[in-house]
């Protein structure tokens, strides 16, 4: 278990992690494979944005934290937007539980603001102990 903390803890394997699946969203996007959806577009943005910025040195500096806090709030208000959508579809009666799976817009959702939430801990030092 100690290990697995220690692989989430290190900023270079998460960010490289999250670029490469960025990479890999985007090319499909792209490509044309998957519905072109704005919501994801936002937050693919936003999680690459985040994972540039844990691979600089500097991460920790103020314009570095600067940027994550708009971009990644910008992010995260579209996933829970997105999230929220799909949960008034559920209260509504009209989401079809028989398609989620992997690939549901809402399950991605709410992975990208998992995966949002847990970029901006490790901009921001989250795990530190703190002063007093």
């Amino acid at each position: 278990m100690k290990t697995l903390t220690g692989l989430m803890l290190n900023r270079r394997i998460v960010a490289a992690f999250v670029l490469l699946v960025v990479l890999g969203t985007l090319g499909l996007d792209v490509a044309g494979m998957v519905h072109p959806c704005p919501y994801c577009r936002v937050q693919r943005f936003a999680l690459g944005v985040l994972a540039i910025i844990l691979l600089l040195k500097g991460y920790d500096r103020l314009l570095p934290r600067y940027v994550a806090a708009v971009v990644g709030l910008m992010g995260l208000v579209v996933g829970m937007t997105q999230h929220f959508n799909h949960i008034k579809k559920m209260n509504a009666g009209e989401f079809d539980w028989g398609a989620v799976t992997i690939g549901h817009p809402w399950v991605l959702s709410g992975l990208a603001v998992l995966t949002l939430v847990w970029q901006l801990f490790l901009i921001f030092n989250v795990d530190r102990k703190s002063a007093a």
